[in-house]
Formats: C-alpha cells, structure tokens, sequence
C-alpha cells in the first residue's frame, strides 16, 4: 500500500446518488426551488462570450462587487468554492492534528469531515430536547487547546439562531485565547441576524457567506470569507490558482447588483410558508418553523411511507433531524405557492400519524 494519512481511509463519504434530481421538485438540500425568469437566463447567457471559457478566470470583478455591497475593503473578503470551501480553507489555515475543534452537534456535514481530515478532536455541543443550546456550556469548551471555534447561524439541520449578545459571549471568550471564530451564515437572508458589524470590534471573528441560498445559484459554487485584514490576506494564500470560475463570477455579479431577485424569492417562499402552515394547524399536525428556508413537518410512524411517496412522486425531501425526539420529521425546503400545494397533496392522511 502507497503511504498515505491512515485515518483519511477511514473517513466515510458517501458517493454520489444513483439518481438524478434534475427535473424534480427539491425540497431536501434548501436550494432555490423555483426557476429563475427567462429574462435572466437569456441576459446571463448574452453575456458568455469564448472569453469566459477558454480563458482563466479574472476574479477582481466579483471583489469590488462585494466590497461595494457590504462596504469592506477588497482585501477583507476572500473567495471560496461555496461554503464548504470557505470552511476548508479555515481547517487548513487554524488546524493542525489533536487541536480542539468546539462545533454545533449537529451542524453542517462537512464541519465532521473536516474534523476527521485534519485529525482533530471535534467538541460538539449538543441541543436540548427544546432545541436550545447551552451558552455557558459551549463558550466553557473553549480554552487554550482550542483552535477554531465554528457556529452556523442560523445553523443547519436545526434552523435554530444564536441571538447576537450570545455570539459576542462566544467570540470574546474564544478572543481571551487568541481563537479565531468562523460564524457560517448561509442563511443569513432568511433571518437577517448577522455578526458581520463586529468585524472591526473582534480581530478573530470571520464571516461565511454563500450564493447557494437565497441567491438561487448552488450549481455554481460561490462563497465567501469576510475577515479583517490582516486573517483575510493570510487565508487568501490559500486559495486554489482561481478561487471561483468566470461562469459563477458572471452570476454573482449580476444577482448581486440586481438583489429584487433574491428578497421577491423570498417573499414568495414567505407565502408557501403560510398556506403550509395554515393546512398543518387545521389537520393538528405537529411541525417547527426555522429561522432558515426550510420547516420540519412530524410524520410520525408514516416517516418512511411518506418519503418513499414523495420521492416516487418527484419530490425530493430530507428525513429525520439527529437530535433525540425528532427523529421522525419530515425536512422540507420552503418554496412558492404552486409548489407547497403540490407538497401539500402529499400529506394527506398524515394527521392519523
């Protein structure tokens, strides 16, 4: 056997599913649901000339865009391949093999992964039967030991927040240890708390931010890191030759200057909430709102009947949350009317479970 890290062979990651979701409703992964305006499509596809295939891409564009949009230097913000990139980049710059990596349990998958490939020791704080998270608890897990202390908010499978007094508890106990915090918020635009003003208070304080959300465009993988100067210059040495390709700076640019499209799919997701929402109260079916795009439905002993119903059926949704006592909810993505009745003619009888 070649040499090789012996604890990446025990790394579990599962391959690529044996079905394609093309075509289909998706409702399992909080991805924009609804299709974009051809109008969009056709201005987007106007704009790819040979330029932006056969040459490399030119990232400075997409820089000053988010600079002028968030009012940060350029050389605070670093570009990254969605957000897993985002937090890959972080593992390779703060963590080293046996460091304390304090997390959310659960929390997004690749926090796990990357844990597992740096070889460090992962502390998940877990939640409550509430779904509430110990503040105490988790800013006492931090200590010397510790070399990255990440928080998704809000945080995904839960769609619970942190309100932002407690994130200041964290990030100034992780800042009495010289500790850098990376505060993941994919889904900021479904909530609008952020962390992102305490940039300039908290010199270890870094912000996630992604298109994949709210923004509608996950096939493209774009994301980014907004730190301060001197953490951004650092993790900017990081990056891959080009950190994002020319197709997925041309569509970032364009929802980024034209933000209607991203705050109407919102406020349309915001009405299939309530149709959905008013058809569970009057059939006394159990679900929890989220802070996030997405809602848990109870499905009781019906879990895997209803799942298997909806997948044959072409809509695709995720089962269960790891957390005890809400093993059997049905998670589905939010999205616009004419979609939620179709989820909705789905779940009848479920009020029986």
């Amino acid at each position: 056997m070649i040499k090789h890290k012996k604890w990446i062979g025990k790394i579990f990651r599962s391959q690529p599913a044996n079905f394609s979701r093309y075509g289909k409703i998706c409702l399992d992964k909080n991805e924009r649901v609804e299709k974009f305006r051809r109008t969009f499509l056709k201005k987007f596809i106007s704009k790819i000339d040979s330029d932006k295939i056969n040459l490399y891409p030119e990232v400075l564009a997409l820089y000053k865009t988010l600079s002028r949009f968030h009012k940060f230097p350029t050389n605070q913000f670093v570009l990254t391949s969605g957000i897993d990139g985002a937090i890959k980049t972080c593992f390779e710059l703060f963590v080293s093999k046996g460091d304390k990596v304090v997390v959310l349990q659960p929390t997004f998958a690749m926090v796990d992964i990357y844990c597992k490939i740096s070889n460090a020791r992962k502390i998940g704080i877990q939640y409550d039967k509430n779904l509430n998270l110990d503040i105490k608890k988790l800013t006492s897990k931090i200590d010397r030991k510790t070399s990255l202390v990440i928080i998704a908010n809000p945080n995904s499978p839960t769609g619970t927040i942190i309100s932002k007094p407690d994130m200041i508890k964290v990030i100034k106990k992780a800042k009495n240890f010289n500790i850098p915090v990376l505060v993941d918020e994919a889904y900021y635009e479904f909530c609008n708390v952020t962390v992102l003003s305490l940039i300039k208070k908290y010199q270890n304080l870094i912000v996630a931010r992604t298109f994949s959300k709210s923004y509608g465009l996950a096939g493209l993988r774009i994301g980014y890191l907004i730190t301060n100067k001197k953490i951004a210059k650092i993790l900017f040495n990081l990056k891959p030759m080009y950190e994002i390709n020319s197709l997925g700076i041309l569509a970032a640019s364009m929802v980024l200057k034209n933000t209607k499209i991203s705050k109407d799919y919102i406020f349309e997701i915001k009405k299939g909430l309530k149709i959905l929402v008013k058809y569970l109260k009057e059939n006394n079916i159990s679900f929890f709102k989220t802070h996030a795009n997405f809602i848990y439905v109870h499905a009781g002993k019906k879990l895997n009947y209803l799942y298997e119903k909806m997948h044959k059926s072409g809509i695709l949704v995720k089962k269960g949350l790891d957390v005890k006592g809400y093993e059997n909810y049905l998670r589905i993505t939010l999205c616009p009317p004419k979609q939620i009745k179709i989820v909705i003619s789905k779940l009848k009888g479920l009020k029986s479970a």
